[in-house]
C-alpha cells in the first residue's frame, strides 16, 4: 500500500497544479465578489526574502500571505481580473484550496441562517462583523467598511432578475501573535433588484464562519521549501484577494455609524 509523508504532501502542495476542468456556470444567476484584509500588525521586514520570510517569526505575515496567494492560484481564484460571474463559478474551488492547505488547521465551521426583507444594509454588516470574536473597536469599524466597499463591486447594478451573490472576505488575523489565525467569511444573498434603483430587498442570507489555525512551526520547518512560492506581502495579497469596486457606486449608509445589536 503506498503511504504518503507530510514532506510529500507538502512538495506536492507546492510544485503539482490541481487539475482543472471546466466548470458549468451554477443555477441560476450567481455572482460573486471577494475581498481580503488583515487584523492585528504586519511585523514582516520588507527586505526579507526566500526562506527568510518563512522561518523568522516576524515575518508570519507575509509568508501567510504568500500561502494565500498561491491558495488562490490552485483554484484560479483571482478577483481582480474575473468577472463576478466567473469567480462564482471558482468560489467552491477556493475554498476547497484552503482547506487542503498543510500549513492551515480547520478549527471551526458554523453557519447563521436568516431571512427578512430590508433596504437597511446595516443589518447584514452588523450581522457578520457579530460573529467576529475578540476585534478592537478599530479593527471592527475596518470590517464594516470592507463589507461596504466590497458590497460596492455589485450595489448599483440595475437588474431585471432575482440574484444570488457570494460576499466572501478573507482575513489574515494577528491581533494575538501567539494565536494567528485566519477567517472566512462567505454570506450568500438572495437579493432581489429594484427596477431603476440602486436598492434591493435582501430576502434571504446564509453567512458562514469558517476558522483555520494557523501553523507557524510547520511553515518554519519548511521554509527552504516553501521559498519556491512567489512572495506576496499582506498589501499586495490584500490587492490581489479584493474585487475592484464599481465606479460610482454608493451605498445609502454609512458603514461606520452603524452598531452592533
Amino acid at each position: 500500500m503506498k503511504t504518503t509523508n507530510i514532506t510529500q504532501l507538502i512538495e506536492s502542495w507546492i510544485h503539482v497544479s490541481p487539475d482543472f476542468r471546466f466548470h458549468d456556470a451554477p443555477e441560476g444567476k450567481k455572482q460573486a465578489v471577494a475581498r481580503g484584509n488583515m487584523l492585528g500588525n504586519d511585523t514582516s521586514d520588507p527586505d526579507s526574502e526566500g526562506s527568510k520570510v518563512y522561518s523568522e517569526p516576524q515575518n508570519l505575515p507575509t509568508a501567510v500571505a504568500s500561502l494565500l496567494g498561491h491558495v488562490q492560484n490552485r483554484a484560479n481564484f483571482h478577483p481582480t481580473s474575473l468577472s463576478s460571474e466567473q469567480l462564482a463559478v471558482y468560489f467552491q474551488d477556493y475554498i476547497k484550496e484552503v482547506d487542503n492547505t498543510p500549513f492551515f488547521a480547520l478549527y471551526k465551521n458554523e453557519k447563521t441562517k436568516s431571512k427578512y426583507e430590508s433596504k437597511n444594509y446595516n443589518v447584514l454588516i452588523d450581522q457578520i462583523v457579530s460573529l467576529y470574536d475578540g476585534i478592537s473597536k478599530s479593527d471592527e469599524n475596518a470590517m464594516k467598511e470592507s463589507i461596504a466597499n466590497m458590497a460596492k463591486s455589485v450595489f448599483g447594478k440595475e437588474s431585471k432578475e432575482d440574484w444570488k451573490n457570494i460576499f466572501s472576505q478573507s482575513t489574515i488575523d494577528m491581533t494575538n501573535p501567539l494565536q494567528p489565525r485566519i477567517f472566512i467569511y462567505y454570506t450568500t444573498l438572495h437579493m432581489k433588484y429594484e427596477k431603476g434603483k440602486s436598492e434591493i430587498n435582501l430576502q434571504e442570507y446564509e453567512v458562514n464562519r469558517t476558522e483555520y489555525v494557523i501553523l507557524p512551526d510547520l511553515i518554519r520547518a519548511y521554509a527552504d521549501k516553501l521559498a519556491n512560492l512567489d512572495k506576496k506581502s499582506v498589501d499586495d495579497w490584500m490587492g490581489d484577494a479584493t474585487s475592484p469596486e464599481r465606479k460610482g457606486a454608493k451605498l445609502c449608509f454609512d458603514p461606520l455609524a452603524t452598531s452592533l445589536v
